[in-house]
């Protein structure tokens, strides 16, 4: 069950280094709204090496990548993916083919670094359109965990 979900900014390595003291269930690392076009890629990196480093004491670990139409997107799957977080918060959900778009290239990631571990998908919907689409969204494929 999450009952608190720790949002913490992936520019921030003050934020990373600590959030596996404040006892979430879950923490979010979060590359897209909290970071700045120009620090995308040091975020990407220091998320990366705080999954590789950290002992998070059983947290639920979920990132928060840019949204699928971006130039952010698939660097962000192919540096965290290889980390084995629990769960991809998608931003920007609209329509089941954002959704489907975002699980077909994690799967391409997966299968090009032979991963075995699939993370889960939770679409964040935050737009009229994501509302009216939730059901679809929420069924679009097996991927999807839950919705925000």
């Amino acid at each position: 069950m999450r009952r608190s979900m720790l949002f913490l900014p992936g520019n921030n390595p003050n934020m990373l280094i600590n959030g596996s003291c404040l006892g979430a269930d879950a923490v979010i690392f979060d590359l897209e709204d909290a970071v700045s076009p120009a620090e995308k890629d040091a975020a990407r990196i220091l998320v990366r090496n705080t999954m590789r480093c950290l002992d998070f004491r059983g947290c639920e670990i979920i990132v928060r990548v840019n949204a699928v139409d971006t130039p952010y997107f698939q660097s962000d799957l192919e540096t965290i993916l290889p980390q084995g977080p629990d769960m991809i918060l998608l931003p920007k959900s609209g329509t089941p083919e954002d959704v489907r778009a975002a699980d077909a290239a994690m799967t391409r990631v997966d299968e090009q670094l032979g991963l075995t571990r699939r993370a889960a998908l939770m679409p964040l919907i935050e737009t009229a359109l994501g509302v009216e689409n939730a059901f679809a969204i929420a069924a679009c494929c097996p991927r999807v965990e839950a919705l925000f």
